[in-house]
Formats: C-alpha cells, sequence, structure tokens
C-alpha cells in the first residue's frame, strides 16, 4: 500500500480601490442611516466592473443604496456598491 502525500496551497488576496476625491463625495445613506461617501452611476457602474460584477443581469444593482442629490441627480452609496459583489 502507498501513502499519498497531500498537499494544500492557500491563497490570500487582497484589493485596493482608489477614488479619486473629485468623484466621490459625502452624502447621507437613508438606508444605512449614516453618512457615506457616495458616486455617480457612472462612477458606480465603472466601480463594479472593475469588482468584477457583470452588469449585464442587474442583480447586483439591486442592492446598491440609491439617492437623490441636492440637485436631483442619482448617488450610489459606495458601502452597498462595495457589498453587492
Amino acid at each position: 500500500m502507498t501513502a499519498h502525500k497531500r498537499t494544500e496551497i492557500t491563497i490570500e488576496t487582497d484589493r485596493t480601490l482608489i477614488i479619486r476625491r473629485g468623484r466621490a463625495i459625502r452624502g447621507w445613506c437613508p438606508e444605512c442611516g449614516s453618512e457615506v461617501e457616495v458616486v455617480g452611476p457612472a462612477e458606480a457602474e465603472a466601480i463594479a466592473r472593475m469588482n468584477g460584477s457583470a452588469l449585464g443581469d442587474g442583480s447586483h444593482v439591486s442592492r446598491w443604496h440609491i439617492s437623490k442629490g441636492p440637485n436631483g441627480m442619482a448617488l450610489v452609496c459606495l458601502e452597498s456598491l462595495l457589498k453587492s459583489k
């Protein structure tokens, strides 16, 4: 009878996302109940693609916290966006 060797490899990864201050602003997220960084829809889609989310099915978009800014523009809560992977 032969003994089998087992090799287990664990890989730990970390991702850093940098958002320029001109793109993200502070705003109130009613769903989080706190002041958070918010971005516009175009920036949210770009960030979602960088995080590997597929925009085709739209399932992750339903988890985004979207509110209206003072000028009526839609704003996406960055916390919910990053958690929607």
